[in-house]
């Protein structure tokens, strides 16, 4: 069964990191940023001393997701999406081990996700990756381009997809995604070893 966490401590904060920098090719998070974020991570009961997934959620400036951009080209980006600065929470330094989750543990996780996302109250959900599958993948629900380009990200040129939705579509998107899902979606969409 799977059972999940928030995690405050500077030492699990710091374990948290380690995992995401592992699994998404060496992209660095920093300990302040982890420190204002509401971070979850989850375990198995087969394994009760390691951590299968986590993800943080934030919804303070800066915003992880905006920081390669100048505060020009975030304004920019966000005035011509219609996204007030003050009305974002970010979903991201997701993580999964497939192997030990499974779909049925990738779609628990999601939906423990939406449910921190929606409850900030905020209205625009903003997300990213670096790796297309994950991208195609997760507009299935956050399915409004931001940004689509190459920026500096852990001292290394990466193309970045940046994307958005309001969190009036947030659950039907969810839930249709669900079903597109479990009647045969493509169960590659994250590789094992892959984070957003």
């Amino acid at each position: 069964m799977l059972h999940t966490k928030l995690i405050h401590t500077e030492a699990e904060l710091a374990q948290f990191a380690k995992i995401y920098y592992q699994k998404s090719d060496g992209i660095p998070t920093d300990m302040s940023f982890l420190q204002t974020s509401i971070v979850r991570v989850f375990i198995e009961d087969q394994r009760p001393d390691e951590w299968v997934a986590g993800y943080s959620i934030n919804a303070n400036a800066p915003y992880r997701y905006l920081s390669a951009h100048s505060e020009e080209q975030q304004k920019a980006m966000l005035e011509q999406a219609g996204i007030p600065a003050n009305d974002i929470i970010e979903i991201g330094t997701i993580w999964m081990n497939l192997a030990a989750l499974g779909k049925k543990g990738r779609w628990q996780i999601y939906q423990v996700m939406m449910g921190d996302a929606y409850a900030t109250n905020r209205s625009f959900i903003l997300g990213g990756t670096v790796h297309r599958r994950i991208r195609d993948f997760q507009m299935q629900v956050v399915k409004n381009l931001l940004f689509d380009g190459d920026v500096l990200l852990g001292a290394k040129k990466q193309h970045v997809w940046l994307y958005y939705t309001h969190r009036d579509e947030l659950w039907f998107d969810f839930f249709r995604a669900t079903i597109q899902e479990f009647r045969g979606g493509d169960p590659d969409a994250y590789s094992s070893s892959q984070a957003a």
